[in-house]
């Protein structure tokens, strides 16, 4: 049998994609490695961002559904959700910056990811879609005219054909190492992340989200703590290292013997979830003959979940273009690059904002954050435009630090042109 589309990975964007697809009439078939979709297994930060135009959007939460207005569609969903109000970057001595809304709306919205997977492979299986799980793609050939999947379910090979693919298997994506879309990506680094589900974290904010900064906190990335969804007063210690500093240990230093371990002396584990990260620049061109690169497997690190039901929506229309004759797949090219700020080479100029570690000691990032930490800058909470209104905060004291700390000034003088590879590889 030959289907119109082939989809590999049902997590929000390969969903969407399903769905969509099949409710312009396409004949979908949808593969999962998993067992159930509504298992969320591996560390994952269950978040709406809520940040004005981020990826080119607005979403609202509404009762019973998610409203994407720029781009044109809905996604139902009627589980829990927990709103996030304020984010605080803190340095090693305490110094704290905060982002907030004046009247408080929300920064990020917590959800139910596992329950939102559910409802959408419901909507797939009701709009037709074939849908097989627990069925690994373990070898993927675009033949021309079509592609061909072999897969292994419990045991037993079989082939799927299609006439199109799009792969959405996630940052690690193996059908795009496979079909050599990773050939001329630049690979900065492989992170290792854990996530501790805490109860008994004394001082604990169930509405704020704290990004602890420098090295006195055991890491070079953030260690992050927010609220859970395992309940009002369970809080997630986000914990990000690599093969050289393992996130166990990040945990044991941050919790035991770090500026705020006094906090931690009563918490206890209630959940861990991990997983591994490949960082790679994006696909800036994320097709190649039938074959559509959607969501993370795409992405540098990744889309967040909005970003992927985006992609998977856009993504299906790309390719019911493309059936019909249409240059569909150059259509989503230029929406993918255009609605994504890691596309941006200023994006990804780093050393202005999550690039603090290593770039800078503990004693100027203390010295930087004490500068704003009298004020409320906006509220945002997305990997790029909270660091930029931090730094646009700290230079607006550039002539007071040039007097001060004039070796510091120069350094993110310097610093300012910093590419992502350069900054990885000062680790």
């Amino acid at each position: 049998m030959m289907y119109d589309l082939a989809i590999i990975g049902a997590g929000p964007a390969g969903l969407m994609a399903a769905k969509t697809a099949a409710a312009q009439g396409g004949n979908v078939i949808l593969l999962e490695k998993f067992n159930t979709v509504s298992a969320v297994s591996r560390a994952c930060c269950q978040q709406f961002v809520m940040d004005e135009n981020y990826e080119n959007e607005n979403i609202r939460v509404e009762t019973g559904k998610i409203v994407f207005p720029d781009n044109g569609f809905s996604v139902d969903y009627d589980g829990p959700l927990h709103n996030i109000t304020d984010t605080w970057f803190i340095s090693p001595k305490g110094h704290a910056v905060h982002f907030s809304y004046p009247d408080k709306h929300a920064i990020a919205v917590k959800f139910d990811k596992g329950y939102l997977l559910q409802s959408m492979l419901d909507d797939c299986i009701a709009a037709g879609v074939e849908y097989r799980n627990s069925t690994l793609a373990y070898s993927t050939k675009d033949l021309g005219n079509h592609v061909e999947l072999h897969i292994m379910h419990n045991g037993s090979s079989s082939k799927v054909q299609a006439r199109k693919l799009i792969a959405a298997d996630g940052v690690n994506s193996r059908t795009v190492e496979s079909l050599g879309f990773n050939k001329d990506r630049m690979h900065f680094a492989t992170a290792l992340c854990i996530i501790y589900s805490l109860e008994g974290v004394e001082g604990f904010e169930p509405t704020a989200m704290k990004w602890h900064m420098g090295l006195a906190y055991g890491s070079y990335a953030p260690v992050i703590i927010d609220p859970s969804l395992e309940g009002r007063h369970i809080a997630d210690l986000v914990v990000m290292g690599s093969a050289q500093q393992k996130p166990e240990d990040i945990f044991k230093a941050f919790t035991t013997t770090g500026p705020l371990a006094d906090r931690y002396k009563s918490a206890t584990i209630r959940k861990r979830t991990g997983c591994t990260v490949k960082a790679y620049n994006s696909l800036m061109v994320p097709h190649r003959g039938n074959v559509l690169v959607i969501g993370d497997a795409a992405a540098y690190v990744e889309v967040e979940v909005q970003g992927a039901l985006m992609c998977g929506y856009h993504g299906a229309y790309a390719v019911c273009k493309e059936l019909n004759g249409e240059n569909g797949f150059d259509d989503y090219t230029g929406w993918w690059q255009r609605s994504f700020e890691f596309n941006s080479e200023e994006a990804l100029r780093v050393a202005q904002g999550y690039a603090l570690v290593p770039t800078y000691t503990d004693d100027e990032i203390d010295y930087l954050f004490a500068l704003v930490e009298d004020r409320v800058l906006d509220g945002a909470y997305g990997q790029y435009k909270a660091p930029k209104l931090l730094w646009d905060a700290i230079l607006e004291h550039r002539e007071k630090i040039a007097a001060e700390k004039p070796e510091l000034y120069a350094k993110f003088s310097s610093n300012q042109g910093m590419t992502l590879g350069e900054t990885f590889q000062k680790d």
